[in-house]
């Protein structure tokens, strides 16, 4: 029975039945008497029932003088407009949307039907109108339809793609082109001002063209920001709206004839190798569902609910299976924890975690974690959880730099300069500054940023460390006497080559300064003979005859770094004999480049000439303790 007959029987036969003959002795709103027939002949046109939905639309005014609008007017016995058969007020469930939402759809002029006959009690605006029940109570938006996006295929319901084009003229009243709650783009080519609004002729939202989005090569061009995948990842139960059959796994054509599967032959829907990391930003597109927006467009398909059920399409892949593996990619994990599981590892130590940039953060990660404070998911922690001195997204302590958790300069060209782990400056500025240019994995080789060890370190809810950091010294600096090592408890290096394989100070409380001799055999030790513990930097050739050489360190040689003489001492502590290479220019190979002898001690020409390119051969020219010395057959070793 459509709305129209209901009315018919519902009012006209009413009014043959006995009970509404007592309206015959009632006085008219006019304050006449008279018959039924007069009654409302006169004050309802011809053919009222059918017209009177526009003529309320117009204005309610007229209707209110007899009828109320949602109660009966006492004693008077004219039926208010909810009565039984007439509107929806007596409708049981008349908030469940399959009521109500599938009556709004039907076009104007349907009698009961049509947004148009919704504003006659709403409001023009939906904002509550005579009835005082405002759309947006419910929906959330001041409409007469869901909040977006209202293009679900879902039942065909949450949809406005069933909706009946006839109600056009109200869409246009929020979907104007131009209008800020339209998808960017549409319609791409606005129609003339005073178009008559329609569904598919640049009115609203479409193009004449018929289908909701752009036609041709640019649909299928990935390098276009109007490629098709970048739609159909935000919803595939909407494609499947016109390209499929809705609720099932078929995207075989539908109503547009255009199957997704001629293309995506094996997958259906979408590309067959659908994993990889997505790309935030345009161009850039990456086939990858990471980024998708609907997941229960997932579950037509896929086991993407329950673990272990049979998927609707049997054939695809499970969402948690431990690995899948297809004619295109080898095996990959998938979601094997299970649904409610991270979708991720744990601990999380890939670089999709240890690059995370902001525009990735709020694609793939915002859903479940925060930066800071409450995560949406309780068990999933929030990034100030490990990184407790800055947000790893914010400017200046995001990927490629350690200042999310160490306190220091940017880009910690100098080391951490805090005064509490993780952060303790120690002895962090004096390596940074040598001529050997050193990094974070010098002495934390593999144990850095994206590593368990550091995973570890930093993972509060794990109970976090107070010190000191792990140390792994990079085989480079390993001693000629073994493999170097780091002592926890006293902060102390051993075995490392630039401190010629003995016990370097504490860390945090050790210095080695100065230039005299007890300072240079801290790391250099003099070679005499058959040394037990050779190392790489020892003093050898004449440095081990005492009645000859004997004397300080600092009559030939000056290593303050801002000595002329001194520019290459430390430059070299990255090679395995703590020198330069053999071959260049002379003044930067060698360690005798740090000769500067002491006028005091030292008289003459003072000059030091490299006489072949083996490592430690050359001679001075010099008067020394009273003598004088040539470089004709006076090598040093």
């Amino acid at each position: 029975m459509n709305h129209a007959q209901a009315w018919t029987r519902g009012i006209l036969g009413g009014l043959c039945g006995a009970a509404l003959l007592a309206v015959l002795a009632l006085s008219g709103c006019g304050g006449k008497k008279g018959t039924v027939a007069e009654y409302y002949g006169h004050y309802h046109p011809l053919n009222w029932i059918n017209d009177h939905q526009a003529a309320a639309a117009a204005s309610t005014a007229t209707c209110k003088t007899c009828h109320e609008i949602s109660l009966v007017k006492a004693g008077s016995g004219i039926p208010n407009c909810l009565t039984s058969a007439c509107h929806h007020g007596s409708t049981p469930g008349w908030a469940n949307a399959d009521l109500h939402g599938a009556r709004a759809k039907w076009g104007v002029g349907t009698a009961g039907g049509s947004f148009a006959a919704c504003q006659i009690c709403h409001g023009n605006d939906f904002a509550g109108g005579v009835s005082a029940q405002s759309c947006a109570t419910c929906h959330g938006v001041p409409a007469p339809h869901p909040a977006k996006p209202w293009r679900t295929s879902a039942g065909s319901l949450h949809t406005h793609t069933t909706t009946d084009p006839s109600n056009a003229a109200v869409c246009a009243q929020c979907h104007f082109p131009g209008s800020p709650v339209n998808p960017i783009g549409h319609p791409a080519n606005p129609a003339p001002a005073g178009t008559t609004p329609g569904c598919f002729n640049n009115t609203l939202c479409h193009g004449n063209a018929g289908a909701p989005h752009p036609l041709g090569p640019v649909w299928k061009d990935p390098t276009s920001n109007a490629f098709h995948g970048l739609e159909a990842k935000k919803d595939l139960n909407y494609c499947q709206s016109c390209h499929g059959t809705p609720g099932t796994p078929k995207f075989d054509g539908g109503s547009a004839g255009t199957a997704c599967s001629s293309c995506h032959v094996t997958a259906g829907a979408h590309s067959t190798t659908w994993y990889q990391a997505p790309v935030a930003t345009f161009p850039g597109y990456v086939q990858s569902h990471r980024n998708a927006g609907n997941f229960a467009a997932c579950n037509d398909c896929h086991d993407g609910l329950v673990k272990g059920r049979t998927a609707p399409l049997p054939a695809a892949p499970s969402c948690y299976s431990a690995s899948y593996a297809n004619s295109e990619h080898a095996a990959v994990g998938c979601h094997a924890n299970g649904p409610g599981a991270a979708p991720h590892p744990i601990p999380f130590i890939d670089v999709n975690h240890t690059t995370v940039t902001q525009a990735k953060f709020d694609t793939d990660c915002a859903a479940c974690h925060a930066a800071t404070g409450t995560s949406p998911i309780s068990a999933a922690p929030a990034c100030s959880v490990c990184h407790q001195v800055a947000s790893p997204l914010a400017a200046g302590s995001g990927p490629g730099t350690c200042l999310s958790c160490h306190v220091g300069p940017a880009g910690l060209p100098a080391g951490p300069t805090g005064t509490a782990f993780p952060s303790l400056a120690g002895a962090h500025a004096k390596h940074m500054g040598l001529l050997t240019k050193l990094s974070c994995d010098t002495c934390h080789s593999g144990i850095g940023t994206g590593s368990l060890t550091h995973y570890n370190a930093a993972n509060a809810r794990a109970g976090q460390p107070t010190g000191p950091a792990p140390v792994a010294i990079a085989a480079t600096f390993n001693a000629q006497s073994g493999a170097a090592a780091f002592t926890p408890g006293n902060l102390t290096c051993s075995n490392v080559s630039c401190h010629g394989g003995q016990t370097a100070p504490n860390w945090q409380t050790g210095t080695l300064s100065g230039t005299n001799t007890a300072t240079c055999t801290s790391c250099h030790q003099v070679r005499t003979g058959a040394t037990t513990n050779p190392q790489y930097n020892d003093a050898t050739g004449r440095h081990s005859n005492p009645g000859e050489h004997n004397t300080a360190c600092s009559t030939c040689h000056n290593m303050a770094l801002t000595a002329a003489g001194a520019k290459n001492h430390f430059k070299y502590l990255d090679t395995q004999t703590v020198s330069g290479a053999v071959s260049g220019t002379p003044a930067d190979q060698f360690p005798s480049d740090t000769i500067a002898f002491d006028p005091a001690v030292v008289t003459g020409a003072r000059l030091y000439t490299v006489t072949t390119t083996t490592q430690g051969k050359g001679g001075c020219a010099l008067t020394c303790h009273g003598e004088a010395h040539t470089t004709t057959g006076n090598t040093w070793n």
